[in-house]
């Protein structure tokens, strides 16, 4: 019995011994083979990473595409198989038989089985990017480099990595460099008009996104993540600018429609000039491409300063 105990314990020191940990969500996580081999992308966004480090091969599956309808008609993204148009359900996840799952967004890891408890249950690991943990802190950019370092490790992509993550702080220091002296331009970010003009306050991406263009969030004085304002709130605030996030749950065309016929919306300043920028949500939430985001926002506003 003592035998069969030993034996067991130095299996699991084995098993252990080969997982690859990695801290993430700030918890420690095993994976159990490195690089993995299959892997399933949950959230545009996070296939987008994955994609940037070279990770196409392993990818199994994609699920969730936030604002390429063209990958939803045609049953793949960038090569990959779209698996679902929203998150999958757990028998589709575990038929494509991962062995890392990342997500984007919390909302990718239900109860049960599709948990992260319940992947790593049955061997599978998972990552979630750093942003959408609970009680993150602010430091955005600072959540991209922790995923790109984190994942390029357990890739074997570390090279690729850094090189991802001097890119996009080019990007920064070249945006940085277009910021004017004079007082920042004020932007209106409409996330969704579905419910109400959704929007971010303080606590939101934009905030980070926008200082790093050189302008402000016209709503970074509510210390929260997600606003709702009303169509009098915001024509009493009265942006400089307004951007609208593309997505298919809520195109930016939409938007426009919205904005001009509205009898108070159309009366704004950034409507009636027409200071309207829009952009695939999946630009608007953390990810590899914000540093190149950030710097082509400054361009725009600096345009935008001259006229």
């Amino acid at each position: 019995m003592k035998r069969a105990g030993f034996v067991l314990s130095a299996m699991l020191w084995a098993t252990s011994a080969l997982a690859d940990g990695y801290s993430n969500c700030g918890q420690r996580w095993s994976l159990p083979h490195s690089p993995p081999s299959r892997i399933v992308a949950l959230n545009q966004h996070a296939a987008d990473l994955l994609l940037a480090l070279d990770a196409g091969p392993a990818l199994v599956g994609v699920a969730y595409l936030d604002d390429n309808g063209a990958a939803h008609r045609q049953g793949e993204y960038l090569g990959v198989p779209v698996i679902a148009p929203r998150y999958p359900s757990s028998e589709v996840l575990y038929a494509q038989k991962p062995d890392l799952v990342v997500g984007g967004f919390a909302s990718a890891f239900d109860a049960g089985v599709t948990s992260r408890i319940g992947l790593a249950g049955n061997g599978i690991g998972s990552y979630l990017l750093e942003s959408a943990c609970v009680g993150h802190s602010l430091d955005f950019f600072g959540h991209i480099r922790h995923d790109l370092l984190t994942l390029g490790r357990l890739l074997h992509k570390s090279q690729k990595a850094r090189a991802l993550i001097d890119a996009m702080d080019a990007d920064l220091a070249s945006a940085k460099a277009l910021t004017g002296t004079g007082k920042p331009l004020s932007v209106f970010y409409l996330d969704s008009e579905v419910n109400g003009l959704d929007s971010e306050g303080q606590r939101g991406f934009m905030t980070a996104l926008l200082a790093a263009a050189g302008a402000r969030n016209a709503f970074d004085g509510i210390n929260q993540y997600r606003v709702t304002v009303s169509s009098e709130t915001l024509l009493i605030t009265d942006p400089d600018v307004i951007v609208l996030a593309d997505a298919l749950w809520s195109p930016a065309s939409r938007k426009h429609q919205l904005l001009r016929r509205d009898p108070v919306l159309s009366k704004l300043r950034a409507v009636r000039e027409n200071r309207l920028i829009d952009i695939p949500f999946t630009h608007l939430v953390p990810s590899v491409a914000s540093g190149r985001v950030a710097l082509d926002l400054a361009r725009q506003f600096e345009a935008l300063q001259k006229q």
